[in-house]
């Protein structure tokens, strides 16, 4: 497997779906939630001061009505004002509580009143306070005191265009601040609480889809196109369902090319074998021709001397010897063109390559060829298909026959390579095969042979047996020299030997 990895990035970060769907989905879900959980909370907040101002104006215009009343008899000199406002004021910090102070200012902003006695007389110097005291409304502020927070309402004492003076009251504002403070920490810890559940339901989530997309990859790797058995999950409904789905129609099409390729490999294998004993014909036809014309003489010579019951004993034995040789011939050219269903079982190679140099018998002693067969001693067995390994035998030998020239040798080596595999080899002293030509010759119908001496189909079959049984091969040639074909295919060791 070849792995491409950048560098900076931790590997469990790229390498798990589940932990970047939870960590981009949770950071989303934490943005959203912090976005909302402050929103509502600024404007939570926002009421809640709006609530207390809207509160601090109704207690200042309450206060004013009687201030303005006890300054308008003070004015018309009735009786002492200073007297009256100081009982109101403390009449007032006694029925509502939360006030911090209460004064009450005349136009030039002396302080006429004041719930702290040691403020009377004292001109208001503090700008925040003067801006707003010429206001004709009334106006509320916040501002920090030390540790406290003060909610200070302001009222103007006035009729009309008449003016007396005007009110401050101070509210104390910390339990609001602290009340605002314990909401936010709440809130946070609620924020917290939801991001966390929500994303414990998503982990589980995402475990069941990975565990069935899991399940899914443990079922593909389990293919095993020999077998049409359905595939062993659980019908679902959703995604993962569609996709289990159309696996088993992938399978099925698996399956249906996989027989349609294994016919026709089928198809093109008994072409080949067809086209081999077609090569054999002549040294077929010597084999059978020769009995046949001993058994033509026996029979004449009975036929001319009947009772020579001897010479009649005689002809009859040589007669059944001939049957017998063609018998065999025939046999074991039958037995090479059948065409069987592929099977594995062990194997007596000696036999099978002792079988495809009978069958080569008339050519190779036709072209005076010196043939050497060497077997690793103890020779051990092989598990296999028997006709596909004596027909990738033939395709070598014939392609061995068709390079040597007459006097030429062909030697078969067989022998163990390593502890877990099986080596043949078939090496001939013929015309070799060029560098570039090496690269092809497995390729289906290439041949470096004459028009009508060649398919171009033995060495890409055998190359296809090779393959169907788990081997490998290879070829070496030097022109003019040799060329040599190793197959290395896996070792099986039984105790049958016999085939």
């Amino acid at each position: 497997m070849v792995k491409n990895r950048k560098k900076g990035k931790p590997n469990w970060f790229r390498s798990s779906i589940k932990f970047r769907i939870i960590a981009v989905t949770g950071l989303v879900i934490s943005v959203l939630m912090v976005l909302i959980s402050t929103g509502a909370l600024l404007q939570w907040r926002i009421l809640i001061l709006n609530q207390q101002q809207e509160s601090a104006k109704s207690f200042v215009r309450s206060f004013s009505i009687p201030v303005t009343e006890i300054l308008i008899n003070a004015e018309n000199r009735q009786h002492l004002g200073g007297e009256l406002l100081e009982t109101h004021i403390q009449n007032f910090l006694e029925n509502v509580d939360g006030v911090r102070y209460i004064s009450i200012l005349n136009n030039n902003n002396l302080v006429i009143a004041h719930s702290n006695l040691s403020e009377y007389g004292m001109r208001v110097q503090d700008e925040a306070v003067t801006g707003i005291l010429q206001a004709r409304q009334t106006h509320t502020r916040i501002y920090r005191d030390g540790e406290s927070w003060i909610l200070e309402a302001f009222q103007p004492l006035q009729i009309g265009e008449k003016r007396w003076g005007s009110v401050l009251i101070g509210f104390d504002s910390s339990a609001v601040r602290t009340q605002i403070s314990n909401s936010f920490f709440l809130l946070l810890i609620l924020t917290l609480l939801a991001i966390i559940i929500t994303l414990a339901i998503l982990y589980f989530l995402i475990n069941r889809i990975l565990a069935s997309l899991r399940d899914f990859v443990a079922e593909v790797d389990k293919i095993d196109l020999d077998r049409t058995g359905p595939t062993q999950l659980k019908p679902r409904s959703d995604e993962i369902g569609y996709l289990i789905e159309h696996f088993e129609k992938l399978k099925q099409r698996l399956q249906d090319s996989r027989q349609q390729l294994e016919q026709a490999q089928k198809q093109v294998f008994h072409a080949e074998k067809l086209a081999s004993i077609g090569r054999l014909a002549s040294g077929v036809a010597h084999e059978v021709n020769n009995p046949l014309n001993g058994l033509r003489f026996c029979v004449y010579g009975i036929q001319q001397d009947i009772s020579n019951e001897a010479q009649t004993q005689e002809y009859l034995t040589l007669i059944s010897e001939g049957l017998t040789q063609i018998e065999t011939v025939v046999t074991k050219l039958l037995g090479y063109s059948r065409q069987r269903q592929k099977t594995d079982e062990p194997l007596n190679l000696q036999r099978h390559i002792q079988l495809v140099l009978d069958l080569l018998d008339y050519r190779i002693r036709e072209k005076q060829i010196e043939t050497e067969v060497v077997h690793q001693d103890p020779l051990p067995k092989l598990k296999a298909d028997p006709g596909q390994i004596q027909e990738m035998l033939m395709n070598l030998m014939l392609n061995s026959l068709d390079a040597v020239s007459e006097g030429g040798k062909i030697r078969i080596e067989t022998g163990t390579a390593g502890d877990s595999h099986f080596r043949i080899s078939v090496w001939d002293n013929g015309c070799g095969i060029t560098e570039e030509e090496l690269s092809l010759i497995f390729e289906p119908f290439f041949t470096t042979k004459e028009t009508g001496k060649g398919t171009g189909l033995g060495l890409s079959v055998t190359h296809g047996i090779v393959s169907a049984h788990g081997g490998e091969i290879r070829a070496e040639s030097k022109p003019g020299a040799y060329t040599q074909f190793t197959i290395t295919l896996p070792l099986n060791r039984h105790e049958d030997s016999d085939r």
